[in-house]
């Protein structure tokens, strides 16, 4: 064996640090006609939500002899469904316009039109359309880019109990939620299923698990008046973890929104970022700025944007409040913690709390923040560990209290670090003063 000066024995310590996506969507409501609460399931393509949720079916619960305009079916469809009675080519459109109870787990229907064919009792009847959530979760996957992973979690249809379903969404790995085709109004006056999502991604990004921090997302009511919308930004729903948006359309424009925000790294602003929804009604400048004071985005169509397309018009939190303004300023917040924590995750158990150890503290954070500086999502960072700055020093420099706090921090085995990161924001407004000088 030749004789070496240095003798180096080279393996492989790959690390696979954890990582998530720009944002998985959590979309919370109702499915299919009738059906009952059930758990989350996630989705990575539109139409296997549809499938999983749709818009309804029962029977006909007694034979039905054309023409009429009323039938007995076994379930409460609401009113204004639009549904397909019969089979094959005996089946028939049409839009229900009144429901009674029958008792005996009958309903009368009443339809706009009468039914041309004959049917027998058990014949199949089928919603047309899709259900609030299956509606939502599509339009969610509908916008450019896309969403990676979108969760469904269906609530009884009849009565929705909110409460449990934030329970059950606790568990959910998703970092924004959204509730299916639920505006924000003044139905019901109190426990608004809005104020309960707001209150849910409080709680649960300030007290839940390693990397669930999340935000919501609601919109607004386009049949209230703009004063009564901006009313409504109070309370738990006027918090920096809440976005709110003003509409002029009938989508689910929250659900827009949420996989616009999914679609985008955290970093970016959700400023003038395309919206695929329909509307065609805009809001006034008057209109824009009353919702900008009220810290509420809406949707709009800048002249200077060619194409005529839609746009989210602002990138607002709907509560200023620590400095959060803009959503993009939370969702770094929440990335750049998520991503500090999974580095130093790898310290614990094995670190020592001395110099080496520390500074190897120092390293890990490092390692993570000095990519994002390259890559310009931040500006600047500092870290400082108070202990590190100690045991830096000669031992006998050191006063007694600072011998102290090195031993009780090593008997509490427990060490404090502050990181300053440096986050410049992307222009929103530019001001320009043109002169023109003969």
């Amino acid at each position: 064996m030749p004789y070496n000066y240095v003798t180096v024995q080279a393996r492989s310590d790959l690390f696979a640090p954890a990582t998530r996506a720009f944002g998985d969507i959590l979309v919370i409501g109702k499915g299919a006609i009738g059906s009952a609460a059930s758990a989350a399931r996630p989705f990575t393509y539109p139409d296997d939500a549809v499938k999983a949720y749709p818009k309804g079916t029962t029977k006909l619960a007694e034979k039905v002899e054309a023409p009429v305009k009323t039938c007995s079916a076994g379930a409460k469809f609401p009113v204004g469904t639009e549904v397909v009675i019969g089979k094959e080519d005996a089946a028939e459109v049409r839009t229900i316009t009144a429901v009674v109870d029958a008792g005996g787990g009958k309903f009368t229907w009443t339809l706009d039109e009468n039914l041309e064919n004959p049917h027998a009792a058990d014949d199949p009847v089928a919603g047309l359309g899709l259900s609030d959530l299956a509606a939502s979760i599509s339009l969610a996957f509908r916008q450019t880019p896309p969403p990676t992973v979108v969760w469904g979690l269906a609530v009884d249809f009849t009565t929705p109990v909110w409460t449990t379903a934030f329970t059950a969404a606790k568990d959910v790995p998703a970092q924004i939620v959204v509730l299916a085709n639920t505006p924000l109004n003044e139905q019901p006056a109190t426990n608004h299923p809005v104020a309960l999502l707001a209150d849910h991604v409080a709680k649960v990004s300030n007290t839940g698990g390693d990397g669930n921090e999340r935000i919501g997302v609601a919109m607004l009511d386009p049949t209230l008046t703009q004063a009564k919308q901006i009313a409504l930004n109070k309370g738990a729903i006027h918090d920096n973890r809440m976005v709110l948006i003003a509409h002029k359309s009938e989508d689910d424009v929250a659900a827009a929104v949420a996989g616009v925000i999914a679609g985008h790294e955290p970093h970016i602003s959700l400023l003038l970022k395309p919206i695929s929804i329909e509307m065609t009604d805009l809001f006034t400048a008057t209109e824009i700025q009353n919702y900008y004071d009220a810290s509420i985005n809406w949707v709009a169509s800048p002249v200077l944007l060619p194409g005529h397309a839609l746009y989210v018009g602002e990138g607002l939190t709907a509560s200023p409040t620590g400095g959060k303004k803009y959503v993009d300023v939370v969702r770094t917040l929440d990335d750049v913690g998520f991503r500090v924590k999974a580095a130093l995750i790898r310290a614990v158990g094995d670190v020592r709390i001395d110099r080496p150890g520390l500074r190897t503290i120092v390293t890990l954070v490092q390692s993570v923040l000095s990519p994002l500086v390259t890559r310009g999502v931040i500006e600047d960072y500092a870290i400082h560990i108070p202990l590190l700055v100690l045991l830096e020093r000669v031992r006998a420099t050191l006063t007694p209290d600072e011998l102290q706090r090195i031993s009780d921090g090593r008997s509490a085995r427990n060490v404090d670090m502050e990181v300053s990161v440096v986050y410049a924001g992307v222009i929103h407004q530019i001001a320009v003063k043109l002169v023109l000088k003969g």
